[in-house]
């Protein structure tokens, strides 16, 4: 078996976009996965030298992904007026393995639900695209690549997961759930 110790990632080869299970998504011309920034509390006082912000662990601020689309379509009419989103997107992810001497393609998978949040239906300009958009508040997230879950955060459920370690058990277990 050859040694994979300099898989270089490249590039997203090509990706799909699912709304509630189905292909409808065609014509998805990017999405802004969500950023996480902790929430964090000023921490000063005898045995602290000035001011900390300590995030506070499994909490965080308004969390958003952004569909841009290139022209109004249905998919993106219907993720607006608060409605409930779930989407999946499935890439491909391309890497240089030397030792192999060749490209490999890793799956990625990311899960978003949430609400939808704001629906831009863009321009319209003839020979152009209309630069559509949707903005989602984002409650779930699990990100799986090659076919691991490196990443899951569920903000009702309490749940932060990184790389296996769930960083809120012992708040939950702390709360008797």
């Amino acid at each position: 078996m050859a040694v994979t110790y300099n898989k270089i990632p490249e590039l997203i080869n090509d990706m799909r976009v699912y709304r509630e299970g189905n292909d409808d998504c065609i014509g998805v011309a990017e999405i802004q996965l969500p950023k996480f920034t902790s929430m964090t509390q000023t921490i000063d006082g005898v045995g602290v030298g000035g001011e900390v912000d300590s995030p506070i662990v499994g909490h965080y601020s308004s969390t958003e992904c952004t569909i841009n689309w290139r022209v109004p379509t249905k998919s993106g009419m219907i993720m607006s007026g608060g409605n409930a989103v779930a989407i999946e997107i499935r890439g491909a992810i391309q890497l240089w393995d030397s030792s192999l001497n060749k490209y490999v393609i890793e799956p990625a998978r990311f899960i978003i639900r949430g609400k939808a949040k704001e629906y831009d239906p863009g321009k319209l300009k003839p020979a152009n695209t209309s630069d559509s958009s949707n903005t989602i508040e984002v409650t779930y997230y699990k990100a799986t690549i090659n076919n691991e879950t490196v990443r899951e955060v569920d903000k009702y459920a309490g749940k932060d997961i990184v790389d296996g370690v769930d960083l809120m058990a012992d708040v939950r277990e702390a709360l008797g759930y």
